[in-house]
């Protein structure tokens, strides 16, 4: 089963971990970074076999102190399912903007986040919309969009549906 921590979650931390060191590195903050992630999610008959990617572009906003105030971030995201008894693959891809909001403690990501389609059913994973999720508890804040299919609303079974 996949951590019981959102992705767009574990993104956030990831990102929040990258930029403390990237902001001492880059200060005025303006860079690209790649994340990649993998794991495995037990669908009960079969494992769903997952790799996902983030191309990242940052800008930093600071105060004038040099406090990191925001993070400003276009994200490109490509991720390969694949069913491990059948093989049966699904590509997911999508692009968002994301704010990393220090000052409100927020993380909120905007548009098309993750978009799979599939020969004869059409759209089975659609993550669009607008998401703003707590940075300290990782709890959802507010969800809109996303046509029934959002893993923030559904949960981590839609991959699962997917693939069977």
């Amino acid at each position: 089963m996949r951590a019981p921590v959102l992705r767009s979650t574990l993104l956030a931390a990831a990102m929040t971990l990258l930029i403390g060191s990237a902001a001492l590195a880059a200060p005025g903050g303006h860079f690209e970074y790649d994340l990649q992630f993998s794991g495995a999610q037990d669908c009960g008959t079969f494992v769903d076999n997952w790799t996902t990617v983030y191309h990242i572009v940052e800008t930093d906003e600071f105060d004038a102190d040099g406090n990191l105030l925001r993070a400003f971030k276009h994200v490109e995201h490509h991720e390969i399912d694949a069913n491990s008894i059948t093989g049966f693959t699904i590509y997911l891809h999508g692009a968002f903007h994301a704010v990393d909001d220090y000052v409100a403690g927020t993380f909120t990501a905007t548009g098309n986040r993750e978009v799979a389609t599939v020969r004869g059913k059409g759209v089975v994973i659609q993550d669009t919309g607008k998401e703003v999720t707590s940075m300290e508890t990782g709890e959802l804040l507010f969800f809109a969009g996303g046509r029934n299919h959002s893993r923030d609303v559904e949960g981590d079974q839609i991959f699962c549906d997917a693939l069977s």
